[in-house]
């Protein structure tokens, strides 16, 4: 493993065979730091494309389409965390919204009932999955119904 140096004082992780390759390219962080890309302009201040590090390493993997990195590190584009997901599968393993308030994913407070209510989207269907009196027990109603619909792509609340 590899770490290559990016703007904003950031670094991606890449292995050591892709390592040679993407050096021949300057790279920037990008979306607030959160990926590793390179543009396609050169100098000539024309308009040109974003190409992210994880779709090279993916497409000299062999893969094409949309990418998902396992553990969740979008910087870590090392071969073994890069894997071919559907947007749904990549939507499973992204964790709670910036404006969460419970701190789990798939956990909100209903305000009617006061309880804690645990719900998951599947196939675009909201499933609700009960209403908990500790949030807690809601975020582990939800981890057990990510891993029955999403498998390895599942995130887990840490409860």
């Amino acid at each position: 493993m590899k770490r290559m140096p990016l703007t904003k004082g950031k670094e991606a992780l890449v292995d050591n065979e892709d390592y040679a390759y993407l050096m021949q390219w300057k790279r920037h962080a990008a979306k607030g730091g959160k990926y590793a890309a390179r543009d396609t302009r050169l100098f000539d201040r024309s308009r040109g494309k974003v190409i992210y590090m994880h779709d090279v390493v993916t497409n000299r993997k062999g893969l094409f389409g949309k990418v998902d990195h396992g553990n969740r590190n979008t910087l870590d584009n090392q071969r073994g965390n890069l894997r071919h997901a559907t947007g749904s599968q990549n939507g499973a393993n992204r964790g709670p919204q910036v404006n969460n308030t419970s701190g789990y994913k798939g956990v909100t407070w209903d305000r009617a009932r006061q309880r804690w209510l645990a719900s998951i989207k599947v196939h675009g269907w909201r499933i609700n999955l009960g209403r908990f009196d500790d949030k807690s027990e809601a975020a582990l109603a939800y981890n057990e119904a990510a891993l029955k619909h999403f498998g390895e792509f599942a995130y887990l609340n840490p409860v």
